[in-house]
């Protein structure tokens, strides 16, 4: 004979179980399962810094992980003579390479010394490479201005056009009146960026 209110109990006992589940989630506890995660893995976003760039404004530069590659980067610089051989290049590569080729820039106006000397990154839920590329692409082709269009500016055009979280995240404002060296200082971290890295 079936019990009745052991059914009763069981199937009370599971609907508590999965609401208390769907509270964590929706609340934010809880991201996903393991295997959902493994499915859409993350994306990420980094900057690079020269804070002696720019006669000490500093310069930024910027590297986006391809999503779905186990270490594939798309990473560049917009505006910076520093960047031989051209002020505004992009590559894609290994992390190390990207770490590399920012290591690699010098400071012609401080007697060869090391130009980027740090960067900052964060993960992301989402990140869509063909979009990053066509901002930069855009950003690229109004021409360098050191007001409206400078190197903040595409690099924070690159990791919005990136990720659609990035481009919501109210802590993230316009490049247009932050210097470099403050929006990398005071604006990243208050947008739970991670610690500074050195290169």
């Amino acid at each position: 004979m079936v019990d009745i209110s052991m059914i009763r109990t069981t199937a009370a006992r599971a609907a508590a179980s999965l609401a208390g589940a769907l509270a964590l989630l929706a609340g934010g506890a809880v991201t996903a399962p393991v295997d959902a995660q493994a499915a859409a893995p993350l994306g990420r976003v980094c900057m690079f810094e020269a804070p002696d760039g720019a006669y000490g404004l500093g310069h930024a530069a910027f590297a986006v992980k391809v999503r779905g590659e186990a270490n594939h980067w798309i990473y560049g610089s917009f505006g910076s003579l520093n960047d031989a051989p051209e002020a505004g290049w992009i590559k894609g590569g290994t992390w190390e390479q990207a770490r590399a080729r920012f290591i690699a820039v010098r400071d012609r106006d401080h007697s060869g010394a090391r130009y980027y000397t740090r960067y900052r990154c964060v993960n992301t839920r989402d990140g869509d490479l063909k979009r990053a590329q066509s901002w930069y692409g855009a950003v690229k082709g109004r021409g360098y201005n050191a007001i409206d269009n400078n190197c903040l500016h595409m690099s924070m055009a690159v990791f919005k056009g990136y990720s659609e979280v990035l481009r919501d995240d109210s802590r993230l404002p316009s490049a247009t009146g932050w210097a470099p060296n403050d929006y990398f200082e005071k604006v990243l971290p208050a947008a739970h960026w991670e610690n500074a890295h050195s290169l």
